[in-house]
């Protein structure tokens, strides 16, 4: 974006990539592909793109360990609604960590050992899948059939 905006601030536009990404978009929408999908992938960083990959296979996995349509429904959007809590709870722990920040209630270190290691971040995906998983494959349909 800031490339784009600069081209035109400027008036020194990148035109090879501008074309080559509406060729790109025409080719894929003409292959019935997803186009935003794909741009998403360019655009976004992977550390992005790889946790809405995870929340993709974790609803395939529910998608397919359903038996009947109306259960796959029903367990879809609690799953929707989960994914909404936790990003929103994200944010507001995210603020009230700025606040605590700010007002010198904590001091803001940096982590270090284990914590600052992939290894911590792997084993918080992992729980958070796992937590993610379970309320919805113990959601009830009601009236099933």
């Amino acid at each position: 974006m800031s490339t784009l905006t600069a081209g035109i601030m400027s008036g020194k536009l990148p035109w090879v990539m501008i074309i080559a990404g509406a060729v790109m978009g025409v080719v894929l929408f003409l292959l019935n592909l997803p186009v935003m999908t794909v741009a998403i992938g360019f655009y976004l960083p992977i550390s992005t793109t790889s946790i809405i990959l995870i929340g993709a296979l974790v609803r395939l996995f529910v998608e397919r360990t359903c038996k009947s349509e109306k259960e796959k429904e029903v367990k879809v959007s609690n799953g929707i609604s989960l994914s909404s809590g936790l990003v929103a709870g994200g944010s507001i722990i995210g603020l009230v960590g700025i606040i605590l920040q700010v007002t010198g209630v904590i001091k803001g270190a940096g982590p270090s050992g284990f914590t600052a290691s992939n290894g911590m971040a792997f084993l918080i995906l992992v729980g958070l899948v796992i937590a993610t998983i379970i309320p919805i494959m113990n959601s009830k349909v009601k009236n099933a059939e």
